[in-house]
């Protein structure tokens, strides 16, 4: 609750600064109520819904309600929905527009005040409006978005794709579901953002949560931190706590976790391809220790497949 309160508080700064248009809207209010113009029930009713509304939304407590409200799913800026600033902004435009250019005295002239009052009105909105944010994308993204996709082609090719549940890095996923909805995933977008789940009450379970961090910190290398429940599980679960050989530890360690994908049902397995010789490692010991039996399919600019074949099942023939 208090960070919604927070994000009510600091809300209306940032959201002004990328909506200019709220400023006619409390224009045309000052504009009204200010020189106590004359208003049909109707226009009341618009005036005072605007009113209340814009209350709603500026108010933190309020505002962190309607937040709450809405879930975490969506932002600040979108319980502003509820303000009618539109109907609000056209009707006081068209009524400022044809007071101030005198359209009711028919002196020959009042076509060409309201060309110029039109004008004017369109300088405005021009300057109040909002042209977007221009987003760059580096060369390294680029390079990123350009293997996850090569991936993403490569696993819709193979017969493996079709039955097994896919364990991949985060860009890998993203691409695969963007190209096709036939490759079935392990875990979706609302394991990395939360707030793709704000309707949905349920949650993964901790081994995939597990299986997600470490896909993390082997995609991201030494620029992720290794989370702390999944450094306490492998330090428990896994009984990986000898110092004097971090290698054979780490190897050991890495094997449990691809054992442990394996029991989670995903058998088909996607890896950046600088990590392979770990990979390697790990799969040998998986053989070793578990009996499944791993195997390289392809190779990509980027990233290695893998496929783990079940208990008794010979990839050799």
């Amino acid at each position: 609750m208090r960070e919604l309160l927070l994000n009510a508080l600091y809300g209306p700064g940032s959201y002004f600064q990328s909506n200019h248009m709220v400023v006619l809207a409390l224009g045309v209010l000052l504009y009204i109520f200010g020189a106590e113009k004359k208003t049909t029930v109707r226009e009341k009713r618009l005036l005072g819904l605007t009113v209340m509304c814009l209350v709603l939304v500026l108010f933190p407590v309020s505002a962190a309600a309607l937040m709450l409200y809405q879930t975490r799913f969506y932002g600040y800026h979108w319980i502003w929905c509820l303000a009618p600033l539109t109907p609000c902004i056209a009707w006081g435009g068209v009524r400022i527009l044809w007071e101030l250019t005198g359209q009711q005295r028919r002196d020959g002239r009042e076509a060409w005040r309201l060309a110029g009052g039109m004008a004017a009105l369109l300088a405005l909105l021009l300057l109040t409006g909002n042209l977007g944010n221009v987003r760059s994308v580096s060369a390294e993204e680029k390079t990123r978005l350009s293997q996850a996709r090569q991936a993403a082609a490569c696993l819709e090719e193979l017969p493996e794709a079709e039955e097994e549940l896919l364990w991949a890095p985060r860009p890998v996923l993203e691409a695969v579901r963007q190209q096709t909805g036939e490759i079935r995933l392990l875990y979706g977008r609302n394991m990395w953002e939360p707030a793709a789940a704000a309707y949905a009450y349920d949650s993964y379970p901790t081994e995939q949560q597990h299986l997600f961090d470490w896909m993390e910190v082997v995609d991201k290398g030494e620029a992720y931190e290794m989370p702390l429940g999944l450094k306490v599980y492998l330090e428990d679960v896994a009984a990986v706590r000898d110092p004097d050989r971090p290698l054979e530890t780490q190897v050991q360690a890495d094997a449990h976790i691809l054992w442990l994908a394996a029991e989670q049902g995903a058998r088909l397995w996607v890896f950046p391809a600088r990590a392979t010789e770990r990979v390697t490692l790990a799969c040998g010991k998986l053989q070793e220790t578990y009996g499944l039996q791993p195997r390289l399919l392809e190779e990509t600019d980027g990233y290695t497949v893998w496929s783990c074949g079940r208990r008794g099942e010979d990839y050799g023939k």
